[in-house]
């Protein structure tokens, strides 16, 4: 019987696949409270920007967050917050679509895409040091 071996690396966004000492998890949630902020931030420009265009793409991507995360209640309502604050902040100092907001979405962009390859990092290492082998036997025709 010919076997086929499949490697999976099943990863979860909760960090499951791998456990967290309390160090990190705190860092973890500073970093996803800080991509909420980014979010909110994002969101308001967006809607002043494009108003046409997906305009609610940033509160789509902050919705799906909270999906993938799962975080408890006290951690869920502070990602909340944060993308929250990050709107009102941002529609404190930008009360119209210019080149400066527009500067001021793309730096946060590029900040918020080093704040995912934080929080991915983890996961990465996790999936070059922990390979699940799975072996799966091939069906066999009994038939002669």
């Amino acid at each position: 019987m010919i076997r086929l071996v499949f490697i999976i690396t099943a990863l979860l966004a909760t960090g499951a696949a791998r456990a967290q000492t309390a160090d990190e998890y705190r860092d973890r949630q500073r970093d996803l409270a800080a991509l909420a902020s980014v979010f909110g931030e994002l969101h308001h420009i967006r809607r002043l920007c494009e108003p046409r265009l997906e305009s609610d793409v940033w509160r789509e991507r902050m919705k799906r967050l909270v999906e993938l995360e799962q975080p408890q209640p006290e951690a869920h309502e502070e990602l909340i917050k944060r993308f929250n604050n990050g709107y009102r902040n941002a529609g404190d100092h930008f009360a119209r679509c210019d080149r400066r907001a527009r500067d001021y979405a793309a730096g946060r962009a590029r900040y918020a895409q080093r704040v995912v390859r934080n929080l991915a990092e983890p996961l990465r290492e996790a999936a070059a040091s922990e390979t699940f082998l799975v072996t799966v036997p091939q069906a066999t025709d009994d038939t002669d």
